[in-house]
C-alpha cells in the first residue's frame, strides 16, 4: 500500500475511485460504439453509391434497348411502307397499301420518339436531321408512285422505281440506322461493363465490409466484456467496503473491532487464516486472530522493521508472497493442517500514521482485487481503530477517576473519624486543663493545622468530583458525536447511494438500448437521467467530503 495521506473516510474514498474507473472505462466502449457506427454508416454509404450506380447503369442500358428498338421500328416501318407501295404497284388493289399508310402514320412518331430518345447524345442528334430528310425523301418517293399508278398507269410508276432514286433512298436510311445502332450498341456494351464493374465493386465492398463488421463486432464485444468485468470488479469492491462498515460500527473496543474486522476480511476475501495487530506505543501487539490453532507460535508484540510485520509497518506497503514455503504456520482444523499457499501483510492507519497491521493466509492462490480491497479500506479500518483506542483511553481515564474518587471518600471518612478522636481528646483535655494547659495549647495548635488540611482535602475532593464530571460529559458528547457520523455515514451510503448507483446502472443499458427496442427520444432521456445521476452522486461525494 503507498504511504497513507487520506483524510476522508471509506465511503468518501470508494466513490472517487469508482468514478476515476469507470470514466478510465465507458469511453473505451463508446470510442468502440462510435467507430461500428461510423463504419456502419461509410458502409451504408458505399451500399447506397454502390446501389445508385448499378441503376443508373441499368436505367441507361434498358434505355439503349429502347433506342435500338426504336432504330428498328423505324426501319420496319419504312419497310412496311415500300413493302404496301410495290404490291400496290404490282396489282392495283387499294388493301395493299394498308401498311404504307400505316408506316406513314407512325413514321413521324418514330423519329420524334427517336429523337426525344438520344436528345442526351450529341452524336446521335446529328444525324436526325438527315434521317428525317431521307425517310421524307422515300415517303415522298412512294407517294409519288402510288399517284402515278393511280393516274397514269403501272408503266409511268415503274419508271419512277426503276430510276433507282427510292432504292437510294433506302439504301441511305439503313445507313443512317446502321450507324445508330452501332452507335447505340457500342454504348450499351460499355454501359454492360460499367455495370459489371460496379457489381464487382458492390460484392468486394459487401464481402469487406462483412469482414470488417465481423471485426468491429468482435472488438466492441471484447471492449463490453472488459467494461462489465470492471463494474462487476468496482461493485465487488463497493460491497466489500459497505460490509467492511457496517462490521466496524458501533463503540466497540479494540479487541472486540479487531476480531470483527478480521472475520470480515477472511470471508469476503475467502482467506482462511489471519491475525490483527494494533499499535501500543512504539510496538505492534495482537488483538485479534483467525484459523490460527490455538498451539501455534504466534508472536503477541513486534516492533518496527521487526521481520515481515514490522517491515511492511515501517514501509507503510503490502507484501505478498506467493507459494509460502516450509515453516511458516499452518491452518488447522478438526480434519487437519496445512499451510497457506499464499500470504499478504497490509496496513492500515490515517493521516501518514500506521496504526494496525493486517496478515491473512490463502489455501489458494490469493485474488489481486483482494490487495485493492485492503488498499481502499486501509484508512476506515485505521480510523476505527484509532476511535476504538480513544474509547479505550476514555474509559481507562472514567475508571481512573472512579478509583480516585473511592479514595477520597476513604480518606473522608479516616479524616471524620480524626476529628472524632480529636473531640474526645479535647474533652479529656478540658477535665485536665489545669493539670495539662501546655498540652493543651500544643493540642490546639495541633487541631487547627488538622482542619486547614481536611478543608485542603475537601477541596480537592470538590475539585475531582468536577473533572469527574467534565470527563462524563466529554465522554458522552464523544460517544453522541460518533454516533451521528455512523449514522450519517450509514443513510449516505445505503439510503442515497445504493438506490442511486441502481439508477445509474439502469440509466446506463437503457441508454446503451441492446436490444434495440428504444426510441432516440427515450435513449436521450436514459443519457440525461444518467448524466444528472452522475451529477448527484459527486454532489454526493463532494458533501461527505467536506
Amino acid at each position: 500500500m503507498p504511504a497513507p495521506s487520506m483524510k476522508a473516510s471509506m465511503k468518501n474514498i470508494s466513490a472517487p475511485a469508482t468514478a476515476k474507473r469507470k470514466s478510465a472505462v465507458e469511453p473505451i466502449v463508446m470510442t468502440g460504439l462510435a467507430a461500428v457506427l461510423v463504419f456502419f454508416l461509410i458502409v451504408g454509404g458505399i451500399a447506397w453509391f454502390n446501389i445508385r450506380t448499378l441503376k443508373q447503369d441499368n436505367e441507361l442500358i434498358i434505355h439503349s434497348h429502347e433506342v435500338i428498338a426504336t432504330l428498328d421500328e423505324l426501319l420496319s416501318s419504312v419497310k412496311d411502307a415500300e413493302t404496301g407501295q410495290r404490291g400496290y404497284l404490282l396489282t392495283g388493289d387499294e388493301r395493299y397499301l394498308e401498311p404504307y399508310r400505316g408506316a406513314v402514320l407512325s413514321l413521324q412518331a418514330q423519329i420524334a420518339a427517336l429523337a426525344e430518345l438520344t436528345r442526351d447524345n450529341a452524336r446521335q442528334q446529328a444525324r436526325i436531321k438527315p434521317l428525317r430528310l431521307h425517310v421524307e425523301a422515300k415517303l415522298g418517293e412512294l407517294r409519288e408512285t402510288i399517284d402515278l399508278r393511280r393516274s397514269k398507269g403501272e408503266e409511268a410508276a415503274l419508271a419512277v422505281v426503276r430510276s433507282d432514286r427510292g432504292k437510294a433512298e433506302m439504301d441511305t436510311i439503313r445507313a443512317q440506322l446502321a450507324v445508330m445502332d452501332q452507335e447505340e450498341a457500342a454504348l450499351r456494351q460499355t454501359r454492360l461493363t460499367e455495370m459489371e464493374g460496379a457489381y464487382q465493386t458492390a460484392l468486394a465492398s459487401g464481402i469487406l465490409s462483412g469482414l470488417l463488421g465481423m471485426l468491429l463486432t468482435c472488438v466492441v464485444g471484447i471492449l463490453i466484456a472488459r467494461a462489465t468485468a470492471a463494474r462487476q470488479r468496482q461493485e465487488w469492491l463497493q460491497s466489500g467496503q459497505m460490509g467492511l462498515a457496517a462490521a466496524m460500527q458501533g463503540d466497540q473496543r479494540t479487541e472486540e473491532l479487531g476480531d470483527n474486522i478480521l472475520q470480515f476480511l477472511a470471508r469476503y476475501l475467502d482467506a482462511h487464516a489471519g491475525a490483527l495487530f494494533v499499535r501500543s506505543g512504539g510496538d505492534f501487539r495482537r488483538v485479534a486472530s483467525y484459523g490460527v490453532p490455538s498451539d501455534a507460535p504466534l508472536p503477541d508484540r513486534f516492533g518496527m522493521r521487526e521481520g515481515l510485520l514490522g517491515q511492511t509497518a515501517a514501509e507503510a506497503r503490502p507484501i505478498v508472497i506467493r507459494d509460502v514455503p516450509e515453516g511458516y504456520l499452518t491452518i488447522g482444523s478438526a480434519l487437519g493442517r496445512d499451510k497457506p499457499r499464499d500470504l499478504v501483510v497490509s496496513t492500515a492507519g490515517m493521516e501518514g500514521s500506521v496504526n494496525a497491521v493486517i496478515e491473512l493466509g490463502f489455501i489458494h492462490s490469493m485474488d489481486a482485487m483482494a490487495l485493492e480491497l485492503l488498499d481502499l479500506a486501509a484508512e476506515a479500518i485505521g480510523v476505527a481503530i484509532r476511535s476504538a483506542d480513544y474509547r479505550s483511553e476514555l474509559q481507562d481515564l472514567i475508571e481512573e477517576t472512579q478509583r480516585q474518587s473511592e479514595e477520597l471518600q476513604v480518606q473522608s471518612e479516616e479524616l471524620r473519624v480524626s476529628n472524632e478522636e480529636l473531640e474526645e481528646q479535647s474533652r479529656a483535655l478540658k477535665e485536665s486543663q489545669v493539670r495539662l494547659e501546655q498540652q493543651q495549647a500544643e493540642l490546639e495548635t495541633t487541631n487547627a493545622q488538622l482542619e486547614e488540611q481536611a478543608q485542603q482535602l475537601e477541596v480537592q475532593r470538590d475539585d475531582l468530583v468536577r473533572t469527574a464530571s467534565a470527563v462524563q460529559l466529554k465522554a458522552r458528547e464523544l460517544e453522541q458525536a460518533s454516533q451521528y457520523k455512523s449514522d450519517f455515514l450509514a443513510n449516505m451510503s445505503h439510503e442515497l447511494r445504493t438506490p442511486l448507483n441502481s439508477l445509474l446502472i439502469l440509466a446506463k443499458l437503457l441508454s446503451d438500448n441492446p436490444l434495440e427496442n428504444l426510441t432516440a427520444e427515450q435513449v436521450k432521456f436514459a443519457r440525461t437521467i444518467q448524466s444528472s445521476g452522475t451529477d448527484l452522486l459527486n454532489l454526493i461525494n463532494d458533501i461527505l467530503d467536506l
